[in-house]
């Protein structure tokens, strides 16, 4: 194996300064930043979600022409130039020319750099980051011969947290106000990949659109929390659902949906909104935990908006997701449980083809402190 190059000869690699990185599977090509790109520099600097997720400069007037082509000359040529800090411009096969997004390897000395990336809004869901990153970890493992290359993003921004575990990227978890976001600490995600890890994509689960004529199985979204919150309030499911804050809020809800996520992120399992096919509000929940082990078994849980109480609406749900299960070789057994004074819920597993195969005694709480039996259900 060839000696590491020393970071100012990373820039020698092109006659231009920057090495052109491409791979026609990936539909994607890295090449030098230029002045051409800069009208489309400054778009995606102007988009409100670059702006929310990233650092690029909010000046007074917005972000303009005069700001981009200092970022070309003094960020992205001064980069090349020193070999610290080591950008491209991304663009897709299907627009040759077109500036797409921007993607950077920030080499920090003794074999570790960090990567940022980001896109225009018009490239977004092609898939185009993920391809460019597998490019730039190649050519840091590969040529730059680094040890580690960080991804680092605030929590909450997913598009940036899957396109690192496409490219083979952990989420090893949460470093307190590690990122300084416009003059805040924000709580940020970290994962370093090594140049001996594996380079295969990291597992994602996603719950599938279940859709039919009155209802749709779909990820929960921001917008239902107002929902989630009036059906948390409810006394009825304060009563059975004791892990419920007794004052539950819209802050309640968003960390419900956020939770939601991380659940599929890391394949702990996948919740539903079970919403109406008609106008989409939320009418209630429906998850599948716990197949993640070695044994192919997962348990289904559910709660229901006072709304959609009594029509149905769970027991339609349940045989969506049991169905889906069974189908897609997820799972070999389902299990559902259901407190013994809870009827609406038995009702539920009952109607969805479940039937009663045991009981534990005195082990769940209820709000008033109580314990009553659960009442276990599987199918037959």
């Amino acid at each position: 194996m060839p000696a590491a190059p020393d970071a100012p000869a990373l820039a020698r690699l092109h006659p231009h300064g920057v090495p052109v990185l491409g791979d026609p599977s990936l539909g994607v090509t890295l090449r030098p930043l230029v002045a051409a790109d800069l009208p489309r520099v400054v778009e995606q600097c102007r988009d409100p979600e670059s702006i929310r997720w990233t650092t690029v400069p909010t000046p007074e007037g917005g972000y303009g022409l005069a700001d981009a082509r200092a970022f070309l000359d003094h960020v992205v040529v001064e980069g090349w130039r020193s070999g610290q800090n080591l950008c491209w411009a991304v663009e897709g096969a299907d627009r040759p020319g077109v500036f797409c997004g921007s993607i950077d390897l920030r080499l920090h000395g003794d074999g570790l750099a960090e990567v940022g990336f980001g896109l225009h809004p018009d490239a977004r869901g092609r898939h185009l980051m993920s391809g460019a990153l597998r490019l730039v970890r190649d050519f840091a493992f590969d040529v730059a011969r680094l040890r580690a290359v960080r991804w680092r993003a605030v929590v909450g921004n997913w598009g940036s947290r899957r396109v690192a575990a496409a490219a083979g990227w952990p989420c090893e978890g949460v470093v307190r106000a590690s990122l300084v976001h416009r003059g805040e600490l924000l709580d940020g995600w970290v994962g370093t990949l090594g140049v001996t890890d594996p380079r295969t994509p990291r597992p994602w689960s996603e719950p599938p659109l279940l859709a039919g004529p009155r209802l749709r199985l779909r990820p929960f979204t921001d917008d239902d929390a107002d929902r989630v919150v009036e059906a948390c309030r409810d006394p009825r499911t304060q009563h059975w659902l004791v892990s419920l804050s007794r004052t539950y809020t819209r802050e309640h809800a968003l960390d419900y949906v956020e939770g939601a996520r991380e659940s599929a992120a890391t394949g702990a399992g996948l919740v539903w909104c079970v919403a109406d096919a008609g106008d989409d509000r939320c009418l209630g929940a429906i998850s599948l935990e716990g197949f993640g082990g070695y044994a192919k078994r997962a348990e289904i849980g559910y709660w229901a908006h006072p709304e959609a109480r009594g029509r149905g609406v769970l027991t339609e749900a349940t045989q969506r997701v049991t169905a889906w299960a069974e189908e897609s070789g997820l799972v070999d057994s389902v299990l559902i449980r259901a407190a013994e004074g809870n009827t609406a819920s038995r009702r539920v597993a009952v109607g969805a083809g479940y039937r009663e195969v045991g009981v534990m005694p005195r082990c769940e709480p209820l709000g008033d402190g109580t314990t009553v039996d659960l009442v276990l259900y599987a199918r037959p």
